[in-house]
This record gives C-alpha cells, structure tokens and sequence, in this order.
C-alpha cells in the first residue's frame, strides 16, 4: 500500500513540476518574441514577471513539502529557512500584484479615445515596465521582516506540534510590530483583490455593452468567429476567478491550521497546494486562450 504522505508528495510534485514547466514555458514564448521583434509589447511584459513570480512560488512552496513527504525532514538550516520564507512570500505577493496590474491594464486599454483616462491609456504602454519592477522592489522591502523572525530548527525537540511544516517552524505573531506588519499584507491583498474584481467587472460590462451595440448594427453580418475582445474577456474572466477561488480556499485552510491546536501535516500541505494551484494553471490558461497573446492589438472602441 501506497502511504498517505507518499501519495501527497507525488501529487505536490506533480504540481511544481508541471506548473514550473508552463511558467518557464511562457517566459520562453517572451524571450522568442523579444529576439524577433528586440521589444516587448505592455501585456508581455506584465506576464514575464507573473510567470517569474509563479515558477518561484512552486519551487519555495513545492519542493521542501515534497521531500517532507518523502521522509525527509528538518533538513533546512537557518539561513536556508529564511530565504524559502522571504522568496515565497515576495513572490505571492508580486503574483498577486502583477495580475491586478495586469487586470488595470487590460481596463484601460479597452477605454474609448475620448475618454477622461484617455491620456493615460495612451502614455501607460511606454512605462508599464516600472510598476513591475517598483511592485518587486515593494514587497522585497516589506517582507523583509520575515527573514528577521523565522529562524531554522536547532532541534526537533524545539518545534512544537502546532508549528510543524516538517522542514522549518513558521512565522507567528507575537509582538505589536509583527501584528501591525500583518494588518499590513492582508489590507494589501485585500486591495488588490478588489482591484482585480472591480477591473473585471469593468471589462466585462463595457464589452458586453459595445458588442450588444455591433450586434444591433450588423446584425445582418453575424459571425461564428470569437472575436479577440470576446477571448480576452474569458480570459481575464477565468483568471480572476481561479485566483480569487484558490486564494479564499488556500486562506482558510491556513487560518485553520494557524489558530488550533494540533493541526494535520496534510492540513499545511493541502493549504500550500491550493496557493500553487493559481500558479500552476495561469500560464496553461493564458497560453490556451491567446497563445499568440503577445501579437493581440490594444483594444480601441
């Protein structure tokens, strides 16, 4: 019989493989496209740093929770700890981030040319690179706290129950300024979740309502073809729905295995695999629905 940490292990694997493989898989198709065309166009370039954020989430979430379940154990030391700790978290956070930007983005392009934002609609292309790199430089800064807290196991005998990923004792909060950083990172997801939602639903009324008003004009001249605007709406639509769903299950699995006692090993794997999920389909899902998403022309109405 196949154990039950066997069994996970292998699904984890699984998980960081494949979604490595798809995130490296579309950093690649980028780098091809900025030899053929020595630039980027805005949409590449938001999703060469959400694949780069995502290949590092599977691999610092992944892989120590794989060899756990392969039975090895406590085989990170300090140092080793507090890098696996501060690159996953600056990594979730610039995920998060990033397909809000991306989600904004794709907002303002679709605006109509006579519109109040229209002078940002056309000026945002040209500088899209550096809310990117401003948004790693953010969360490199603010979770810096994490390396300063987490320590490695000096010994089993140290790590309680409650605390037990099985490679290194988590985080917890136990000072003011530690609880201040924590109300910090959930206002910050928060609001970019909001954003995300809120850009979506933007989208998806402002197109619903140009194609009702194309439809109504010729409607004499209907086509089978999905047209561009109607893919890019699934998938933004998909994205922020996979997100969203992953995010929440992954949020309370990990609240649950935070304030009781004594919670499972495969509570905090499950918790991780959920939060690998979204990395792993993004970059299949965006891949599916445009794989020549980079060549797309702005929407304009």
């Amino acid at each position: 019989m196949i154990s039950a940490n066997f069994a996970i292990g292998m699904v984890i694997l699984a998980q960081t493989g494949i979604g490595t493989m798809g995130n490296v898989l579309l950093l690649c198709h980028y780098v091809c496209s900025l030899f053929r065309r020595h630039r980027l166009r805005p949409l590449g370039q938001i999703i060469n740093h959400l694949a780069l954020a995502n290949t590092l989430i599977l691999l610092c979430g992944g892989i120590p929770l794989t060899m756990v379940a392969f039975g090895l154990k406590y085989f990170l030391h300090d140092v080793t700890c507090k890098l696996v700790f501060y690159f996953h978290r600056v990594a979730w956070g610039n995920s998060l981030s990033t397909t809000c930007l991306l989600g904004g983005f794709q907002a303002l392009s679709i605006n109509p040319t006579n519109c109040r934002w229209a002078e940002l609609k056309y000026k945002s292309p040209k500088h899209i690179n550096s809310p990117c790199i401003l948004s790693w430089m953010f969360h490199l800064l603010i979770n810096i706290i994490v390396p300063m807290r987490v320590s490695g196991p000096k010994s089993s005998r140290n790590i309680s129950v409650k605390s037990n990923l099985g490679y290194c004792p988590p985080w917890f909060i136990n000072t003011i300024t530690e609880s201040l950083c924590l109300v910090i990172f959930i206002s910050i997801d928060v609001i970019c979740l909001g954003l995300m939602i809120w850009a979506s639903g933007y989208i998806i009324f402002f197109l619903y309502r140009h194609q009702q008003r194309v439809q109504y004009i010729h409607s004499t001249r209907q086509s089978s073809q999905t047209s561009p605007k109607t893919r890019a709406t699934k998938t933004i639509l998909i994205l922020v729905s996979t997100f969203v769903l992953f995010y929440s299950l992954s949020s309370v699995f990990e609240m649950y295995a935070y304030y009781f006692d004594n919670p499972q090993l495969w509570l905090v794997k499950t918790s991780v695999f959920l939060a690998s999920c979204f990395p792993t389909l993004s970059p299949f899902l965006l891949l599916k629905n445009d794989p020549h998403i980079s060549d797309i022309k702005q929407i304009s109405i």
